[in-house]
């Protein structure tokens, strides 16, 4: 079972080594490219103008599959009266709380990042860092996107048996960074914050709160288990 501790253990170390890798990549694109010229290369691509709204769509309602199933987790393990899936299902609000709500609109708020200024047709960017600022136009650094779907596919890729649907999960978050940049919403540096946030909240959950209550559920299923072993036997 996903939630025994040895397997446990076994997931979270592989999720924890696919999100060094996506972060990797997303600070070498950040590096090489630079801001300007990485949405540049990416929101002025004709596939992109020819399909806006299209992508645009995916962006905004990526995020929702992820909040209805969660939810529905958390339902089945009260219906149930299973702690292991509650206990993974609040994890994951408390992260989507902490990260994708508190902390990436106080970092918004505080740092006053320009979001690139975008008119559709591919004329103008700016890239300006104001600070302190309520305009949400200067509301780009970190990427609440991407955050948000980092913890989310962190979470879900702690129930996935197999490394290729991390992957996947993984990868799709990436996607969605990258859409961010492709629509102009977003710099690569943005994302890359993102990115990094996302991990480093969801990882930290998973291992102060998550991991040592299911070692609990998972020792008192074993403690249950070894004296309903013993009553048959006696």
């Amino acid at each position: 079972m996903w939630w025994q501790t040895a397997e446990l253990q076994r997931r979270v170390r592989t999720i924890q080594f696919l999100w060094a890798g996506f972060a990797a990549a997303a600070v070498l694109w950040t590096l090489c490219c630079g801001d300007l010229a990485g949405v540049a290369a990416v929101a002025r691509a004709p596939w992109v103008l020819a399909h806006y709204e299209l992508l645009r769509g995916i962006s905004a309602w990526s995020m929702y599959p992820f909040y209805f199933f969660f939810l529905g987790m958390l339902l089945w393990g009260w219906r149930r009266q299973q702690p292991q899936w509650r206990v993974l299902g609040w994890g994951y609000l408390i992260a989507q709380l902490a990260g994708a709500f508190f902390l990436v609109r106080s970092l918004k708020m505080l740092i006053g990042h320009a979001r690139p200024d975008f008119d559709y047709l591919g004329s103008t960017f700016a890239d300006r860092w104001i600070g302190p600022t309520t305009d949400a136009s200067f509301h780009g650094f970190p990427s609440g996107h991407t955050t948000d779907l980092f913890i989310s596919a962190i979470f879900l890729s702690v129930l996935l048996p197999k490394a290729w649907m991390r992957v996947l999960v993984l990868g799709f978050a990436a996607f969605n960074g990258v859409l961010r940049i492709a629509l102009a919403k977003h710099f690569p540096i943005d994302v890359l914050g993102g990115v990094l946030l996302g991990g480093l909240v969801a990882l930290l959950i998973l291992h102060v709160w998550v991991m040592p209550r299911l070692r609990r559920c998972d020792a008192r299923a074993a403690t249950a288990g070894g004296i309903a072993a013993q009553e048959t036997a006696g």
